[in-house]
């Protein structure tokens, strides 16, 4: 009786915070609208869809492993990498376009997979082993460029950070869509999702229980680190150049992303499409202060700000 009861209160809480992120959100938009004859319009809105996919296909790998509650640092680097791995093989090495976005995909997922075997098989705590690995990587990138950026003219690269459907739609953002339809879909109705809240909820009971934690637990780490890569390509095409300083800072905004959504940073619980709505609000956020010319340490002097409150409304709900 006590336990349903206490069911029924965190149901209550959360839909108050889902109401609050909506009410959140339109207040945003509005205020916005007025201030900027630029943001009501469906080309900004195309714009703010595209410029959130390369956060918003991340955080959906992402929110999974929070469930669990791990953490994966390494993302933005991931994106460098896989940006110069795709510039380099079709630029320099003059290989198939084809080739060079599946090593690109195949480098994320190695990485992820790395990430995985260091918190399966060797223990290390998944905020130390993902910190270094964000290191390694980021200076992988580096070296394989000599520090220099490397401009691609490939039209198929091109395609998948600024393509369009019927000249509206970005690519970027229907690509995103479709991942978190994917995701969600996996996460709610299968087999699999159930053992990924199992395992977050108590880890020792699931292993307890039968449920292979740590081939869950690889399987996310591998799926983050693809879908990272993945963010790579699309920031590669859109700025028809790969650098090794790309991804910079995107580790906190997918992670904000996700705590705004309501997630909870003690794991057990979560969903992507409040992650979605996480997302949605940092674009926002980004589109409607850039419209408005607020320099860029603003931007993110406010993405900090809302990490800081996501977090304390995170405990707050769990007392």
């Amino acid at each position: 009786m006590l336990e349903l009861k206490k069911q029924r209160i965190r149901k209550f809480q959360q839909m108050v915070l889902d109401s609050c992120l909506v009410i959140f959100t339109l207040a945003m938009s509005i205020y916005f609208t007025f201030a900027s004859p630029y943001f009501l319009s469906i080309k900004n809105f195309m714009n703010i869809l595209s410029s959130v996919s390369i956060v918003g296909i991340i955080a959906t790998g992402m929110t999974l492993v929070m469930i669990t509650k791990g953490i994966d640092l390494s993302v933005g680097s991931i994106i460098a990498v896989s940006g110069c791995v795709t510039a380099l093989m079709i630029e320099k090495y003059k290989l198939p376009w084809w080739v060079a976005i599946l090593a690109a995909l195949i480098a994320g997922l190695l990485i992820g997979l790395t990430n995985g075997v260091l918190i399966t098989k060797f223990r290390v705590v998944p905020f130390i082993a993902t910190l270094g690995m964000m290191n390694v990587i980021r200076g992988f990138a580096f070296i394989i460029t000599n520090g220099q950026a490397i401009y691609t003219s490939s039209p198929q690269v091109a395609f998948f950070g600024a393509g369009k459907i019927f000249n509206i739609i970005p690519i970027p953002g229907l690509i995103m869509m479709v991942i978190f339809v994917i995701v969600w879909f996996v996460s709610k109705y299968t087999i699999f999702g159930r053992y990924v809240f199992s395992i977050g909820g108590n880890s020792a009971a699931s292993r307890l229980a039968g449920i292979n934690v740590k081939k869950v637990t690889l399987i996310l780490y591998t799926l983050t680190g693809a879908l990272s890569a993945l963010s790579g390509l699309v920031m590669t095409g859109l700025a028809a150049t790969a650098m090794p300083s790309a991804g910079d800072g995107y580790n906190l905004d997918v992670i904000t992303a996700v705590y705004l959504g309501g997630n909870s940073s003690e794991g057990g619980e979560g969903s992507v499409w409040r992650t979605l709505l996480g997302v949605l609000i940092i674009g926002i956020l980004n589109n409607g202060m850039a419209l408005l010319s607020i320099q860029s340490y603003w931007q993110t002097a406010a993405k900090g700000l809302l990490l800081v409150v996501a977090v304390i409304f995170d405990v707050l709900r769990r007392k």
